[in-house]
């Protein structure tokens, strides 16, 4: 039996049906189990526990192809766990390539000792050809923020054309956060009115709903709308 069939067996026994169906409402795709995401990270790290040398758990996450949208979830954890940069590395490179929705996307965020991997990963996804491989670079940008400049992050924003809705929001999402890291640099660029006007317009939006963010800003912000 090999380790997708082990997963699976035990994921249909942790699904609940009522759960799925709310799930399958917000991610039309792939199909849900029904697997709440607690129980999917205890169960990644019981059988990470059990693969046993990082070797062998590299060769069976290799041969790993999820299905359901739950095995996406739980391989990603799985590559988190892996300890060695270079074998972590290689299969995040490949796994952000099959992401199927932005749930995936969003939990995944492998941690490296060796910051060059980040980058590299960083790169990869920036110039993806995937809607979620794309909107990866924005959301794991939010966790690597000394990778790159702010001034580089804003010329990126200020450039992208990929009109598809998760990366445009992906991109929203990592313009508002830098407001709250770097809220100067981010007024200017928002005052410079660069980004296509969903993501300029999406950003404002998110900043205003920020608790982090004070009335006073908020209301200055409107200005800047397209």
């Amino acid at each position: 039996m090999d380790l997708r069939e082990k997963m699976l067996g035990q994921l249909r026994a942790l699904s609940e049906e009522k759960f799925a169906k709310f799930s399958q409402r917000l991610i039309p795709a792939p199909q849900i189990l029904g697997v709440h995401t607690p129980a999917l990270r205890a169960l990644a790290r019981k059988s990470f526990a059990a693969l046993g040398e990082a070797d062998e758990a590299q060769r069976e996450l290799q041969k790993y192809k999820p299905v359901f949208h739950e095995e996406f979830v739980l391989k990603g954890f799985f590559i988190m766990l892996l300890k060695q940069d270079e074998a972590k590395f290689a299969l995040a490179s490949s796994f952000i390539k099959t992401m199927p929705n932005w749930a995936v996307c969003d939990m995944f965020a492998p941690k490296f000792r060796d910051a060059a991997f980040a980058d590299a990963l960083l790169k990869q996804a920036k110039s993806g050809a995937d809607e979620f491989e794309r909107r990866f670079f924005y959301v794991y940008f939010m966790q690597n923020m000394s990778a790159i400049s702010p001034e580089e992050f804003f010329e990126i924003c200020a450039a992208e054309s990929d009109e598809r809705y998760y990366v445009q929001m992906g991109a929203a999402w990592a313009i508002a956060e830098m407001f709250i890291k770097q809220r100067e640099i981010t007024l200017a660029f928002l005052e410079s009115k660069r980004a296509v006007k969903f993501v300029q317009n999406k950003a404002i939006s998110k900043i205003r709903d920020s608790f982090r963010v004070s009335k006073a800003d908020k209301e200055a912000l409107l200005k800047y709308k397209i």
